[in-house]
């Protein structure tokens, strides 16, 4: 006879007194009555898994998992699939083929790049993996409504697949840092579940807590993408499982599939790029949305260590964020020669003058290491500058500074040549 949501709960609730006070058998017996329900609440057929992974049955743990990760897959938490995927490797290692059942499904539901979408249209039909039922209607509904995943969703299977098998899943308990500030920032994580805390240290050197991260959420991704220290701390706060992904991994990856890093520098501007729009006084009196058409135009390019980027004295109309790398700024003076002005780092603009004003360079900028940088072109900043009167002003007042800097730089060598 079918339960009421009220008859599940109570189910649920004695099933959890068993639990807490060890009684696995008990249980697991309580929730098995409330097994078929799973594919309203995956967290009954993870209880299982886990239930049954500490009595030892990890045969009957794995078709649990299976379980959950079915309905997770079905109502659009992929990454929630991918954790229980790596517990059922942890497991057996033999069940890899759950890693390929995760991306056939994934994508499957429809949350793929349109290159992908495409491709699906000219392939026969892939039978549905076999702990897998639903009516194909429902699937074609659930698909029309299935929530997008940052970064995997534009994914292909393929690239899908080779991300899973790639990333480390890790539980974190209550009071431990995932890591903490001036760490090498090279990994990249997304919350499965639990809450984690975002911490920085005030003037007096306490912990303050700047955010609070959920299931779904991503972090770390700025240390990641810049191979920059950790600027904040991450804690959790309650039971965490999250997952890690490498940069040396994503590395491998996109040598295996290029259309990766395609994926990720789209993921960059999104993240990282809007941010630094966000906090730079010539960007900030623009809207969230007018940042976001900007974004989508925006490409980027490498150059290698000890190539000009821009030469003094010409054209210029591009203005450069820096990705990774550094970039020396200079001046050729004819009486005093090189005279080095600074050295920028990631995150930092540079080349807004020629570009705002169309006179030519004052300065020249070379790579000091392999250098990637974002461009911003003449028709976006012209299309910025007609919508936002304020940020021409706010490029003048930009501009004045970068010129007083190289008079200044000049005026200090003359006086070091005398």
């Amino acid at each position: 006879m079918a339960m009421d949501d009220n008859s599940v709960s109570a189910v649920k609730d004695k099933a959890e007194g068993c639990f807490s006070k060890g009684k696995l058998k008990e249980a697991v017996e309580a929730y098995e009555t409330i097994r078929s329900y799973s594919d309203k609440d995956p967290r009954i057929a993870l209880r299982l898994g886990d239930i049954y992974r500490k009595l030892g049955k990890n045969e009957e743990a794995v078709d649990a998992y299976k379980l959950a990760i079915n309905v997770f897959i079905a109502q659009g938490f992929v990454t929630k699939a991918i954790g229980v995927c790596k517990i059922i490797m942890d497991i057996d290692p033999s069940q890899a083929a759950v890693q390929k059942k995760i991306a056939e499904l994934y994508t499957k539901k429809g949350i793929v790049g349109e290159g992908e979408r495409k491709a699906e249209q000219s392939r026969p039909a892939i039978s549905q993996p076999p702990f897998v039922q639903r009516p194909a209607k429902a699937a074609e509904e659930q698909a029309n409504r299935f929530p997008r995943t940052p970064l995997f969703s534009d994914l292909t299977r393929d690239e899908l697949l080779t991300v899973i098998g790639k990333v480390k899943h890790q539980i974190i308990s209550p009071g431990v840092f995932v890591f903490q500030e001036g760490d090498k920032g090279d990994s990249i994580y997304i919350v499965v579940s639990g809450i984690l805390d975002i911490l920085a240290k005030d003037k007096k050197g306490d912990n303050v807590i700047l955010a609070t991260l959920k299931e779904g959420e991503f972090f770390g991704e700025f240390g990641f993408f810049s191979n920059a220290k950790r600027e904040a701390s991450v804690r959790a706060t309650s039971p965490a499982s999250i997952l890690e992904i490498v940069k040396s991994d994503i590395d491998d990856i996109i040598a295996k599939h290029k259309r990766v890093a395609e994926v990720l520098f789209n993921f960059y501007k999104e993240r990282v790029v809007d941010r630094l729009m966000a906090l730079s006084p010539i960007f900030e009196p623009m809207t969230p949305a007018d940042r976001k058409a900007i974004l989508a135009r925006l490409t980027s390019k490498k150059f290698e260590q000890g190539v000009n980027i821009v030469n003094q004295g010409e054209i210029g109309d591009t203005m450069y964020l820096i990705k990774t790398g550094q970039v020396k700024v200079w001046v050729d003076d004819p009486q005093k020669g090189k005279i080095v002005m600074t050295v920028l780092e990631e995150g930092d603009f540079f080349g807004e003058i020629a570009l705002a004003t169309s006179k030519p360079r004052v300065a020249n900028c070379t790579a000091v290491t392999n250098t990637e940088l974002v461009l911003f072109s003449r028709p976006m900043i012209k299309d910025i500058l007609a919508k936002y009167p304020d940020i021409k002003k706010i490029l003048e007042d930009v501009i004045k500074a970068r010129v007083a800097d190289v008079i200044k730089a000049k005026e200090l060598q003359s006086a070091a040549l005398i």
